[in-house]
């Protein structure tokens, strides 16, 4: 046999083999050509469902996406990090600590205006001032109103010191509730939310006591210490006493308690001016021409020392001029109420608290996120092969009972039309 047979004769054997297939045969073996027949048919269609079925499961099970769901247990932020950058919109973190107090989460810093820390404000320079009374100073003089107008500025600097640490200590008291671990986008919109709340809050609260309080002296028209809002008089030949309103430029404390007028330093009983103090004003109320002068005269060194050599005193204290190097949110001419419209804070420190902060605070126990994807080999052999006992064991009972009623059927159809073929030939 030469190389050239041989591969003829293989084919030819092949040919046999898949002609002669039978994978249902009777027992013992038939040898009835009619039966053998439906077997081998039988084998063929078995063959050829068994084939077309797999090749659609393989097609199937490869092609068709299916959603995975992956567990990371106790990530490092550095891990939620990344699966978060990867799967964000299914990540999803429970936080085995869902209430973090927010001294645990927020560090806010503040300061006030730098003359909330000066010698203008301290118990020092209080003092000095009213060491400067004297009987003779008109009731307009600087020398006389400084020491009230100082005490006022002094007494806003501890409101607003007092106001702002009462309204952290109760922020802090808060607690951030998150049953699960927040986007850290979300995480700071929400806390920097929280933040411009408590600062809007705090300043509002702030300002609403102090417009109650001056609201409430205007309206019971209360005396003030040096009868600058009204003036008790003693009618001519009369021992009746009454009140009259000053007036401040044609302005009458009767009508606004905002009334003002700039203050100055007195020379003699003649009302020589010889010194006005740079926008400073005096008016009805301590308070009121306070919220409307400005700070200027005491940036200047040249205005603190003049106004020194006009102060009539045993002892005098060292008094430095407000820095106004000094990086600030405020002008050297900002007026006091524009000042305490911010609470008197200078500086705000409250930025977002740091995101892995929060997260270490959270402390997730376990991580789950899902994720689109095709199924693997292992998981498509494994489908196929678990599929694959079912469907022959169905096959086999279903495909030689359907060839033998087919046959069944075309027999009994010849045996009904061969009759009718013989009496029309008769």
């Amino acid at each position: 046999m030469n190389n050239v047979q041989r591969p003829v004769i293989l084919w030819q054997k092949m040919k046999y083999y898949l002609h002669n297939l039978n994978l249902f045969p009777s027992a013992p073996p038939s040898t009835n050509q009619d039966e053998l027949r439906n077997q081998r048919i039988s084998t063929r269609l078995f063959i050829l469902l068994l084939t077309l079925s797999m090749i659609i499961l393989l097609l199937y099970t490869s092609l068709i996406r299916v959603t995975k769901i992956v567990n990371v247990e106790k990530p490092s932020f550095s891990t939620y990090t990344e699966l978060d950058s990867l799967h964000s919109q299914t990540l999803i973190c429970p936080c085995s600590k869902i209430s973090i107090n927010y001294d645990n989460l927020f560090d806010i810093e503040y300061t006030l205006h730098q003359v909330c820390s000066s010698i203008f404000v301290d118990p020092s320079w209080i003092y000095y001032l009213n060491t400067l009374y004297d009987v003779k100073l008109f009731i307009d003089d600087f020398r006389l109103t400084s020491r009230f107008t100082f005490q006022a500025l002094k007494t806003l600097c501890d409101m607003s010191n007092r106001t702002i640490s009462d309204e952290l200590d109760r922020f802090y008291s808060n607690q951030y509730i998150s049953a699960t671990v927040v986007r850290q986008q979300l995480f700071e919109s929400e806390t920097t939310a929280l933040i411009d709340q408590l600062r809007s809050s705090m300043t509002n609260n702030f300002l609403l006591s102090l417009s109650m309080i001056r609201e409430t002296t205007q309206a019971n028209v209360l005396f003030s210490v040096l009868q600058k809002s009204y003036k008790q008089v003693v009618s001519p030949g009369k021992s009746i006493v009454g009140t009259v309103a000053v007036t401040y430029n044609n302005c009458s404390c009767a009508s606004s308690s905002k009334c003002v007028r700039p203050i100055s330093v007195f020379k003699d009983l003649n009302r020589t001016n010889y010194f006005k103090v740079i926008d400073f004003y005096e008016g009805c109320y301590v308070i009121e021409s306070l919220l409307q002068s400005s700070l200027g005269c005491f940036y200047d060194h040249q205005c603190i020392d003049r106004l020194q050599l006009y102060f009539s005193s045993s002892s005098s204290i060292p008094t430095p001029a407000l820095d106004a190097s000094l990086f600030s949110r405020y002008f050297t001419n900002s007026t006091v109420q524009e000042i305490i419209d911010n609470l008197m804070i200078d500086q705000w420190n409250a930025s977002p608290p740091i995101y892995e902060r929060y997260y270490n605070e959270c402390q997730p126990i376990q991580c789950t996120y899902k994720f689109q994807t095709r199924n693997d080999v292992i998981y498509i052999a494994t489908t196929l092969f678990g599929i694959a006992g079912g469907l022959v064991t169905v096959l086999e009972i279903v495909v030689p009972r359907f060839i033998k009623l087919v046959t069944y059927c075309i027999r009994k159809r010849r045996t009904a039309v061969v009759p009718e073929v013989s009496v029309v030939q008769t």
